[in-house]
């Protein structure tokens, strides 16, 4: 009897199964709530580490003027006896003297952790093998897309590129080393420099189908093989002043979609400044004036090569005086342009 009462005593101490399956929805209850707020977490973590990249890159860029008189280029020679990009340039003031002084064939293929955003799912292992039979980055929209070379003569001996989740806006920089003080007459805190951008793009339609940012890319835009009206041009912007035709822009590597480069033409159209586009009218030639507010959150396979990126429902972006601002999917054309370009005269702190 005994025995009896013992083996019933340890059956009632066990969960029958009801109560298991209780316990088990609580879990899945407390499961359901905890995900989405370590999402969040995560999220925010993210983009605490990207504008703190930003923040970087934007104090090496006051720094580098600070030294030099004059903020880098998209492609030039700055700070070396060789041209390089723009980010080869401030590579000194992000901290890579070592890659710095690897020069600019050598160090192209080195992924550096300041120019990955942690929510870039596009930035995978942060190197691009870019071949010189590409899909081309000019020309109709066609069935079956043409190949191209874009790969710059003074790029050899490899066909690894190191990535970047950020573009440098071209406005601001162009290609010419000009003092940021005198370059953004609109005010540093009116400037945006750096904005976030998929590493890699690509949609089904439309050229270019697909583009990559290596930070390590850049031609002289001013070269003695260029067709005339570009040639001898070292100022893209003079060169468009002076009425190059679209059609010459086209097949010139300076509209190649692998610059690291933010606010480039994705719609070209020479009466930008007219009533028949959103930007008011201005005095000031073309200069490419033709520019969009950015996608946020597209898919991977859908998003646009001369278009920025925000990871979700903002975009972060850095300022002419070091600033990080992040703007919401409300921002119209209009008023990422008004805080793209350094010295139209307008100003736009609504978003």
């Amino acid at each position: 009897m005994p025995f009896v009462q013992s083996l019933s005593a340890r059956r009632r101490a066990g969960f029958t199964l009801i109560e298991l399956l209780v316990v088990i929805a609580i879990i899945a209850v407390l499961v359901g709530l905890l995900v989405p707020a370590v999402q969040k977490v995560r999220s925010a973590a993210a983009a605490a580490e990207s504008k703190n990249n930003l923040k970087q890159i934007g104090l090496a860029v006051a720094n580098a003027d600070a030294s030099f008189g004059k903020m880098p280029m998209m492609f030039g020679q700055y700070a070396s006896s060789e041209a390089g990009s723009f980010w080869y340039n401030i590579l000194p003031q992000l901290e890579q003297e070592g890659l710095f002084k690897q020069g600019v064939n050598a160090s192209r293929s080195a992924k550096l952790k300041v120019l990955q955003a942690p929510s870039d799912t596009t930035y995978k292992t942060g190197q691009f093998e870019l071949t010189n039979a590409m899909e081309a980055w000019y020309g109709s929209n066609t069935a079956t897309l043409p190949t191209g070379n874009p790969v710059p003569a003074w790029a050899t001996g490899g066909t690894t590129w190191g990535m970047t989740s950020y573009a440098a806006n071209w406005m601001v920089f162009g290609d010419r080393a000009t003092p940021l003080n005198t370059t953004l007459l609109d005010g540093t805190s009116n400037t945006l420099i750096i904005a976030e951008h998929y590493a890699s793009c690509r949609r089904p339609s439309g050229l270019p189908r697909s583009g990559t940012l290596l930070w390590g890319y850049g031609v002289q835009p001013g070269v003695a093989s260029d067709p005339v009206p570009l040639k001898g041009k070292q100022w893209v912007w003079d060169a468009l002043d002076s009425g190059v035709p679209w059609a010459t822009l086209q097949t010139h590597l300076i509209n190649a979609p692998y610059w690291a480069r933010a606010i480039w033409v994705n719609n070209p159209n020479p009466v930008a400044a007219s009533t028949a586009y959103p930007y008011p009218p201005s005095s000031k030639p073309w200069r490419c004036r033709c520019h969009r507010k950015p996608e946020f959150g597209p898919a991977v396979d859908n998003s646009h090569p001369f278009k920025e990126q925000g990871y979700g429902s903002s975009i972060n972006v850095a300022m002419g005086d070091g600033s990080v601002r992040s703007l919401s999917s409300g921002i119209t054309d209009e008023g990422w342009y008004y805080l793209a370009s350094p010295d139209e005269g307008e100003v736009n702190l609504d978003n």
